[in-house]
């Protein structure tokens, strides 16, 4: 019934709450600035979705989740609010990121330090096992701030990071209910409710996006159930239908990999460029799908099927243990990659070709318009 009820909740309150969030952002001319190259939209549209994500989630959770399942709630909303409250000035009059990384790193500490929900175990990974207090609570800061940016960075089309998001929390609670870990598998249903209402309204044409107040929380609540997860699984023997989890820490990844993936890429590329890691542009993997000429629907699907596709890979192969699974992971992630990277070299050269041979009327398509602004620079 608390399932239920918890899921229901969130929801319902997200999808109460964003109709009046449209109007009075605007009434107040509160939206996204679509006067950007990279941006993929072209139409005023406004950017306060995390606003009904965090308050459908707090009071389903606050409502429903008993203390004594969950006695880190208080520690963890704390942090979450930090995040999310960055994150909701920066949608309104935009910040530094040095104050968006202190508010970040802020946050990432009071879990691993105040919750003591931290990365203690490497579980063989590359040799590796148990990991010493100050080193676990590096870690564990440098991962949830990787994941919060992580997630904040995959935020770029309709419905891509609440459709992973669903995909993790989904997971998650599943998971934490095979675990007897009851109010994280509330949590996580919880979350999985918020985004499910916000997807109604994000799907493609979308009528809000969730902003960084979004993003960034959505980020830290996927940092925080993935670490909590692997300081459980292992003493709990959890079987996920037929298989045993016993790579804990390659299903995480597994999990992760999108976000994961598409930053690690993005960063590489930019610093081998000599520039910023942090510089803004428009290759990442979502806008290489959409030069292909997918829309943002066809784009997000084929990327939560992706995603669904390593968590089964790392399942199916949980006997192998985590370096093998690990090495597995990156393997199969960097080979869909370079067939991309081959399917939109044979897009270019036959774009390039039409290009010659006849004289273009202004060019609409998201890949012509990235093309053309390539041959320029």
């Amino acid at each position: 019934m608390i399932f239920i009820l918890v899921f229901l909740t969130s929801l319902a309150v997200v999808a109460f709450a964003i109709p009046p969030i449209i109007t009075i952002s605007f009434r107040k001319r509160l939206f996204d600035d679509p006067s950007e190259e990279r941006k993929v939209h072209k139409r005023i549209i406004p950017n306060f979705g995390g606003v009904a994500i965090f308050s459908g989630f707090l009071f389903s959770c606050s409502l429903f989740i008993p203390f004594n399942l969950l006695p880190e709630s208080n520690i963890l909303m704390a942090g979450g609010l930090i995040l999310f409250m960055i994150g909701l000035k920066d949608d309104l009059v935009g910040l530094s990121p040095l104050i968006k990384f202190i508010a970040q790193f802020t946050s990432a500490f009071i879990i691993a330090v105040v919750a003591n929900v931290r990365i203690h175990d490497m579980n063989s990974l590359f040799g590796v096992r148990e990991i010493e207090s100050y080193y676990s609570i590096i870690l564990t800061v440098i991962f949830i701030v990787g994941i919060v940016n992580a997630y904040n960075l995959i935020d770029g089309i309709d419905g891509l990071a609440s459709s992973l998001g669903i995909v993790l929390t989904l997971i998650y609670a599943f998971l934490f209910f095979k675990a007897d870990e009851l109010g994280w598998a509330y949590l996580s249903l919880g979350l999985t409710g918020a985004l499910i209402g916000f997807l109604f309204f994000n799907l493609t044409p979308a009528k809000i996006f969730m902003g960084d107040s979004g993003s960034l929380l959505l980020g830290f609540l996927a940092s925080v159930l993935s670490i909590k997860f692997l300081n459980v699984y292992e003493a709990k023997h959890i079987m996920a239908g037929p298989f045993n989890i016993s790579s804990g820490l390659s299903l995480v990844l597994s999990i992760l990999i999108i976000p994961i993936f598409d930053t690690l890429r993005v960063f590489s590329l930019r610093i081998l460029k000599r520039k910023s890691p942090f510089t803004a542009d428009s290759n990442h993997v979502h806008h290489r799908l959409l030069f292909l000429g997918l829309s943002h629907i066809q784009s997000t699907l084929i990327l939560v099927l992706v995603n669904l596709l390593m968590v089964f890979i790392v399942l199916f192969f949980q006997p192998l243990g985590e370096t093998q699974l690990v090495i597995i992971l990156a393997t199969t992630v960097i080979g869909l990659n370079c067939m991309l990277t081959f399917i939109i070299f044979k897009y270019k050269k036959s774009l390039l070709t039409r290009m010659d041979a006849v004289e273009l009327t202004p060019v609409k398509s998201f890949g012509e318009r990235i093309l053309e602004k390539i041959s320029q620079d």
